[in-house]
């Protein structure tokens, strides 16, 4: 067998992989109970589900985020929540990445960002959706000088990196 046709395999085996576990959530969200999807539908919640899959070059394995107010369980279920995960992106750009994080309906006062743990906690309230992410910052940025943007319901981040991060040789010393 050729590299490429093992390469390829491998793809195959690790995208069939992804794609059962997604079919998995989606076989759990059917079994909500009528009676629970009568009372959300009184309520006026919408129940929304879905997931974003990126696979790119340098990624071991597929990258899915899934976004709506359906939240998995472990070990298995799912359970509709009030406060909705939205559908964000991170953007390796030359010199900094941009992280865009979609909030229909929120200003600028809705929205809080908090900086902990190496990671994003956003969190916005507007009179119809509670939004709430955690997105982790990739290990290169400048956690010190992040800058954002709100436009349209549009959040933009933007984090410099650092600079003189990348790769190079370590030398190693003889013993003695």
């Amino acid at each position: 067998m050729r590299f490429e046709d093992e390469f390829f395999d491998e793809i195959d085996r690790i995208f069939k992989e992804e794609m059962r576990r997604i079919r998995k959530l989606i076989t759990e969200l059917t079994k909500i109970r009528t009676n629970e999807l009568r009372e959300l539908g009184m309520r006026g919640e919408p129940i929304v589900f879905g997931f974003t899959y990126r696979w790119q070059t340098g990624m071991e394995k597929p990258e899915i985020k899934f976004f709506g107010n359906v939240k998995p369980q472990q070990p298995f279920g799912v359970k509709i929540d009030q406060t909705v995960t939205p559908v964000y992106d991170l953007i390796d750009k030359d010199d900094h990445y941009e992280i865009i994080v979609e909030m229909a309906g929120a200003k600028k006062d809705d929205v809080d960002i908090q900086l902990k743990d190496g990671a994003l906690y956003i969190k916005a309230e507007t009179p119809y959706k509670k939004y709430k992410v955690s997105v982790p910052i990739p290990s290169d940025a400048q956690a010190d000088d992040i800058k954002a943007k709100l436009n349209n319901g549009i959040l933009i981040i933007k984090l410099k990196k650092k600079k003189g991060v990348g790769t190079r040789k370590i030398e190693i010393e003889e013993e003695d």
